[in-house]
């Protein structure tokens, strides 16, 4: 009751997941969710929940809520993908919290995914479009950076595709990336 207003919120989970033949799954929320709504964004998100996630008194485990997001929203099962923690998420201007993961599909391809999705997800209502972005540095940041979306991203996002690219290309491939992208709009 006496927590400090950054403590009073909730706890995501966010997944970026890239499919076998190398695309990101971008999603943009519904325009009728709570959070974010209309806002592009990772391409799983998930909220942890109490009476889902927590086994009687132990702490949910914050990669079977990443698990639990893959097969609602994307109707992904755990033995179709890895998956990897990236960070740990505290912004306390916007009182969230969150995990960064990043899942890549070990069998199925962007075309599988889409025509997997067109048949049905639980929670379908979640997302109003999903897009297919080349998983490569200088793609992903353009994507990033198109005028049309530059101010329509959800706040982790950005971030959460940063650390996927590093995790799998390299900081230096993914700076260099950037900085091009910020010379640029110069």
């Amino acid at each position: 009751m006496d927590a400090p207003a950054f403590l009073q919120c909730s706890f995501g989970v966010n997944v970026a997941v890239v499919t076998a033949d190398h695309l990101l799954v971008v999603s943009r929320r519904a325009d009728h969710v709570r959070s974010g709504p209309g806002l592009w964004g990772s391409s799983v998100n998930e909220g942890l929940s109490r009476h889902i996630d927590s086994a009687g008194r132990n702490a949910p485990d914050l990669h079977d809520v990443a698990r639990r997001g893959m097969r609602e929203e994307l109707s992904l099962e755990p033995h179709e993908y890895t998956l990897t923690m990236l960070a740990f998420v505290l912004d306390v201007d916007r009182r969230q919290w969150s995990a960064h993961f990043t899942a890549h599909l070990t069998g199925l391809t962007g075309d599988v995914l889409r025509s997997r999705i067109s048949r049905g997800v639980a929670d379908r209502w979640e997302h109003q479009s999903i897009e297919y972005v080349p998983f490569r540095p200088a793609d992903v940041v353009r994507h990033l950076l198109r005028p049309d979306r530059v101010r329509r991203w959800a706040p982790v996002a950005p971030a959460l595709f940063h650390l996927a690219l590093v995790h799998t290309h390299g900081r230096s491939a993914v700076e260099r990336a950037e900085a091009q992208a910020a010379r640029r709009l110069r």
